[in-house]
């Protein structure tokens, strides 16, 4: 009895956790890692301009993309959060959702010709 061992029995638990990772938080739709949520990739090909959506609207688009699962590609993500902020945006920013909403909130600087 001394060498013998049981069996492992797999659980369910790896197959919970695969699945609520690859859940789009947005369109509730399962997706695979390297493709994305189709419907959310499809949205970001030709996104609305920001320059045109109010305030309100920017910063709701804003928290939707920072504090839901990832869905899309890296690159298609801080391309759309960088437009919504209307500045670029460094990788650590994102670990802070709430700083960078309270700063995209900010109005923006207006450049004159005297300020060079």
């Amino acid at each position: 009895m001394a060498g013998f061992l049981l069996p492992r029995l797999p659980t369910m638990e790896p197959m919970v956790a695969r699945w609520a990772r690859n859940e789009c938080d947005i369109h509730l739709v399962p997706f695979e890692r390297d493709e994305g949520c189709s419907y959310c990739v499809r949205f970001l090909q030709d996104p609305p301009n920001p320059a045109e959506l109010s305030l309100e609207i920017k910063i709701e688009e804003l928290e939707r993309w920072l504090l839901a699962t990832r869905s899309v590609p890296e690159d298609m993500l801080f391309a759309r959060i960088e437009a919504l902020v209307g500045r670029r945006i460094s990788p650590h920013e994102l670990d802070d959702p709430d700083t960078l909403i309270r700063r995209a909130q900010r109005p923006g600087r207006q450049y004159d010709w005297d300020d060079w």
